[in-house]
């Protein structure tokens, strides 16, 4: 992996943020959520972090779990991105702590 999801792994309705430092994220085309991997400051860790927005007004960010490399990182991204599309598509709107619980939960995401 070239540290960036390839355009062809980049589920429906998502795409790549521009690169900003140690940081990989993928944001939905709706503008209201984005998953990233942000590289830890102590170890070679990664951070999956779970961002939402409201009207513009305030961000959250959600941790949801660790990764050991940026290659691990850049595949779980995709799986997470996969994952809040498939529980969009079950559940119609579905809450922010919904989503990390069931991510956390899941064996498709690797962390």
């Amino acid at each position: 992996m070239n540290g960036q999801p390839d355009s062809g792994d980049i589920p429906a309705g998502w795409e790549r943020a521009p690169i900003r430092g140690d940081e990989i994220q993928l944001q939905h085309e709706d503008g209201s959520i984005a998953v990233k991997a942000v590289k830890a400051t102590i170890s070679d860790e990664w951070e999956l972090e779970l961002e939402d927005s409201i009207g513009n007004r305030y961000t959250t960010i959600r941790p949801v779990g660790r990764v050991a490399t940026r290659d691990r990182a850049v595949s779980a991204l995709v799986s997470f991105a996969r994952e809040v599309n498939d529980l969009r598509h079950e559940r119609g709107e579905v809450l922010p702590d919904d989503i990390v619980r069931e991510v956390q939960r899941s064996e498709r995401v690797p962390v």
